[in-house]
């Protein structure tokens, strides 16, 4: 029974773990690393990207994919809190800046 019980324990802690914390990898030339996060709204998704954090030169918004524009959206809602649509260059600014 007590086996039982911690089996479960550990699955609700896992399934927490899972569904609040996030990561995401920097591109830079030397010093790239994982950044462990707590997401700000409960997802399935476990790796974001943040397309700002690399040795690349940064695009302005009419030049983001559609793939690159959907990773912005997401890094913003689950690691800032930032619920956008994209639309507009300053939507896009106030992901960079936080």
């Amino acid at each position: 029974m007590k086996a039982k019980i911690t089996l479960v324990l550990m699955m609700l802690a896992f399934s927490f773990s899972w569904l609040s914390a996030g990561f995401y990898e920097t591109r830079f030339a030397e010093d790239n690393r994982v950044v462990f996060f707590i997401k700000k709204h409960p997802t399935l998704q476990i790796q974001f990207e943040n397309i700002f954090l690399t040795d690349e030169d940064e695009k302005p918004l009419d030049r983001l994919r559609e793939e690159e524009r959907r990773a912005v959206i997401n890094y913003c809602k689950y690691r800032l809190g930032i619920e956008t649509k994209l639309k507009t260059q300053e939507e896009l600014e106030a992901c960079k800046q936080r």
